[in-house]
């Protein structure tokens, strides 16, 4: 097996990918351990894309909006329209209709924007090949970079992320929101108890509402487990598809650097042991997962190969990653306290 990439010394790194991304693009006695390896490269653009989705639908359940009826819409609508005190415009009208619309966030859109783009400046090359296109050196050259920094993004993100899990904020609000109205009715339910029938209602008929709060309360407590076990599922998908990622990048390139010294046999051997790697992470044990992710980190954060891009990102990463957390549906203060709990 390839020794790890914290004793490879390489200077050359590049300079080997170009030969590699040379090779499939121009023939030559290199070609068949040029295409040994583009299966992997190929599959890691696959996985790479499966966790740039990942995080997108992880980022869409965590602002979007419980669903809500066309008759609490109109109701929402008319309430916060003629309690309204600001001049009315197209904004305040379309803020009426859906006060749960997301905020911008300029640190996590700048992130993904860039993750993306590592993606496809990556992807394009090996389409070029794929289509029979001749590739140029800079362009080799430039693709490494890709992997390189993808792989390093990837591998932060999935650290980041389960730190920060994702929260499902709007349908948390609303439970609480829930839990809140039915808290007070209980309470004031009970304070008519200890007085007394005051003839509005029989004491058997304020039992029974008793006994119907409790149970919606035991309800709101089954959403609420709900909720947290969605906000699981998304972190466990999330960082299990970035981690998976991240693996088979860095066990990629690592391959590329010894591309020089390995005979075809050696690739032809080494590249399913990259598959099969990243085929392992199922994510049926997430506690395995986080481990992965937390000493892949470590590894590439102490690798000088690695090191370099990891300063550079890392910060980013985080903050971006953190910032998922801070946002909040913000309204303006002078539309009605109803536009913010239905």
């Amino acid at each position: 097996m390839i020794q790890p990439s914290s004793k490879i010394q390489n200077p050359n790194s590049k300079i080997i990918w170009v030969v590699l991304v040379a090779s499939l693009s121009l023939g030559g006695c290199s070609v068949e351990k040029a295409r040994a390896l583009q299966g992997a490269a190929v599959q890691f653009k696959t996985e790479s894309l499966a966790a740039i989705d990942a995080i997108d639908q992880m980022r869409q359940r965590e602002l979007e909006a419980p669903p809500r009826s066309q008759a609490d819409i109109r109701q929402g609508f008319i309430s916060r329209v003629l309690n309204s005190k600001v001049d009315l415009n197209s904004a305040v009208i379309d803020l009426a209709i859906d006060p749960f619309q997301p905020p911008k966030v300029a640190e996590w859109d700048d992130f993904i924007v860039d993750l993306r783009s590592q993606y496809e400046g990556f992807a394009s090359i090996f389409d070029k090949l794929n289509s029979g296109a001749i590739v140029s050196q800079a362009e080799a050259k430039q693709s490494a970079e890709y992997a390189r920094r993808l792989t390093v993004q990837m591998a932060l993100l999935a650290d980041a992320i389960n730190k920060n899990p994702p929260m499902l904020g709007q349908y948390r609000s609303r439970t609480i929101v829930k839990l809140k109205k039915l808290r007070q009715d209980y309470q004031t339910l009970l304070t008519r108890l200890k007085s007394g029938s005051d003839g509005s209602e029989t004491l058997q008929q304020m039992n029974q509402r008793k006994s119907d709060l409790e149970n919606q309360a035991g309800e709101l407590m089954n959403e609420w487990q709900q909720i947290k076990q969605e906000e699981q599922k998304l972190l466990e998908t999330t960082v299990v598809q970035c981690t998976k990622a991240a693996t088979m990048g860095k066990e990629l390139v690592e391959v590329a650097n010894h591309y020089n010294d390995l005979e075809v046999g050696q690739l032809n051997a080494l590249i399913p042991r990259i598959l099969t790697t990243a085929a392992a992470f199922t994510g049926r044990d997430y506690s395995v997962v986080k481990v992965k992710a937390t000493n892949l980190v470590s590894q590439i954060q102490s690798d000088p190969f690695w090191s370099g891009v990891t300063k550079t990102l890392l910060d980013r990463a985080n903050t971006a990653a953190a910032s998922r957390t801070q946002v909040q549906v913000n309204l303006p203060v002078s539309l009605p306290p109803t536009s913010r709990n239905r």
